[in-house]
């Protein structure tokens, strides 16, 4: 007559393997959530380095950067137009990923697009409000553009009644800031 010798697991060495799979999930689970605002923060890096791309190539063919007109009513989307057509400096056009409109405000169809601070509007800022407050190397350049990015917050920081600020992933992915990108 043959037995079977057969044993199993006993609980408490199943408790120790569910604690130990417990303690990698906390571990590896906040590293995977902030995975996808590191590739947002890239993505958002590389159509700033596409639209600085474009703009450049615009001045150079025009002598001058594109002008945020008053044609239409939404002057981002103008501005990419610009851009578009009829000389495709870009194929397509970015929007900010991290920027969430406010749904009672109205801001339109097309808020959600990078804003274009142009030379004029760049010298203004300088010289009439605080939004270069923390960027004292900026202020002495002239002639020189800004594109935005809302920043892993979501909002425009001058619309929160801050100063701009340069968005640093060494203050926490989720911290406060905008992604900028200067005019060279």
């Amino acid at each position: 007559m043959i037995l079977f010798n057969v044993k199993g697991f006993t609980l408490i060495e199943l408790l120790i393997v569910v604690a130990i799979i417990g303690i990698l999930a906390a571990i590896a689970i906040p590293n995977f959530l902030n995975a996808q605002t590191r590739a947002k923060i890239s993505r958002v890096e590389a159509d700033h380095r596409n639209i600085a791309t474009a703009v450049e190539m615009y001045k150079m063919d025009n002598n001058a950067y594109p002008a945020r007109g008053q044609l239409m009513v939404n002057t981002r989307l103008e501005f990419y137009i610009r851009l578009t057509t009829p000389v495709s400096y870009m194929s397509s056009i970015a929007v900010d990923l991290f920027y969430k409109p406010d749904p009672n405000a109205g801001a339109g169809k097309y808020s959600n697009l990078y804003p274009f601070q142009d030379p004029i509007q760049t010298d203004n800022f300088k010289e009439t409000s605080s939004y270069y407050n923390l960027l004292p190397e900026e202020k002495a350049r002239r002639g020189r553009w800004v594109l935005l990015s809302a920043g892993p917050d979501g909002n425009y920081e001058s619309s929160a009644g801050r100063s701009y600020v340069i968005f640093d992933a060494s203050n926490g992915l989720n911290s406060y800031g905008d992604i900028m990108r200067f005019g060279p």
